[in-house]
């Protein structure tokens, strides 16, 4: 058991949601106020919410668009998707609801009756509909028991990433925010020493662990960070822990297509390999076929590059719908050790993290 078992949702961390559990979340905020406003109009315009990336219990925000000048339903409905869809493009959100007031037939007697129909949908591509029957008497609403069909995702952009080198991967609805640092030429305790953390012993369960280590069968140790901002610390200090070894670091950020692969030897920086698969600023121009590789690379990145090319031009895919390019870092690492952050499972064994503590340093 991990230290993410047990406790109160507010310090479990944001990796750990699921969309079950972010729709329930949007559907208990948002319908409040499709209640007050049926009560007091008796009708209402589309309105929607957002969900924040992070926290896990993420901070939700009422988007009340203001609607166009036609009354007709559709166009309303139509102009609040779009609004969601620019609002979800150029920000940090993970879930989203939109909610309609529509003419449904009940099902059983096939009559209609005026409905509240919430349309949620996740970046992982999850999609539910939430239909709530109602009938107003004296400005009072009652809803009928709630009706729940599968959804259609049309607010968040389909997801980019490879998808058949991740089916060994467990699941991650918000997406990999990860940091690893593989080491060959000192043993496992002395990675621990250095980066000052306490093997547990316990192998990680289902419920992942901030931070876990495993040992690789070409002698590498690798250290996991599920903390983004753990991970960045890790990787400032990374000349000094790869003093008389040879060591790597790898950087996903899987929601906003970053990837980052850096080798250090004997303490020292040899080179870096970047890609930027999409950009929200003008100073980090990004795009599907960015790679900025500074020092040396390892002679394996061009082998890499012409068959990820290879593999993109023969995918049958349109331009840009995947970004081949985002595994080029990945997949150099793999070259150099053996080990996918995607991937468990390998010919030889399966790779078993255990649970690492932060320990005091010593000295």
């Amino acid at each position: 058991m991990d230290q993410y078992d047990v406790g109160d949702d507010a310090d479990r961390p944001y990796w750990l949601s699921v969309p079950p559990q972010d729709f329930t979340a949007l559907v208990d905020f948002i319908m409040p106020e499709i209640e007050a406003k049926l009560g007091r109009d008796g009708v209402f315009a589309p309105l929607g919410a957002l969900m924040a990336r992070e926290p896990y219990r993420g901070a939700i925000e009422l988007f009340d668009e203001p609607m166009p000048d036609k009354k007709d339903g559709n166009t309303q409905l139509d102009h609040l998707k779009q609004a969601l869809r620019n609002r979800v493009a150029c920000s940090h959100q993970r879930a989203a609801v939109v909610a309609a007031n529509c003419t449904v037939l009940l099902p059983g007697s096939g009559k209609q009756a005026e409905a509240a129909v919430l349309m949620c949908t996740h970046r992982d591509g999850t999609a539910a509909h939430y239909v709530y029957p109602y009938t107003i008497t004296n400005g009072r609403v009652t809803f009928a028991p709630l009706e729940m069909t599968e959804g259609t995702q049309d607010i968040f952009p389909p997801i980019r990433l490879r998808p058949w080198i991740r089916e060994t991967c467990p699941p991650r609805p918000v997406g990999y925010q990860v940091g690893l640092f593989l080491f060959h030429g000192i043993d496992r305790e002395t990675v621990l020493h250095r980066m000052h953390l306490a093997d547990t012993g316990r192998p990680e369960a289902d419920c992942p662990a901030p931070a876990a280590i495993a040992s690789l069968a070409d002698g590498w140790t690798v250290v996991w960070f599920n903390d983004s901002a753990a991970a960045l610390h890790h990787a400032t200090h990374m000349e000094h822990y790869a003093a008389g070894c040879t060591a790597l670091a790898l950087c996903v950020d899987e929601p906003d297509y970053v990837t980052e692969a850096t080798g250090y030897a004997n303490g020292a920086w040899l080179w870096t390999v970047r890609h930027v698969g999409t950009s929200r600023t003008r100073s980090l121009p990004g795009g599907p076929h960015d790679l900025h590789v500074t020092g040396t690379p390892p002679a394996q990145l061009a082998a890499i590059v012409t068959a990820m090319r290879k593999e993109e031009a023969d995918s049958g895919y349109l331009p840009d719908m995947i970004d081949f390019y985002f595994d080029i870092p990945v997949e150099l690492i793999y070259a150099l050790t053996g080990f996918r952050y995607c991937q468990r499972d390998y010919d030889r064994a399966r790779v078993t993290f255990n649970t690492l503590l932060l320990a005091m340093p010593t000295g």
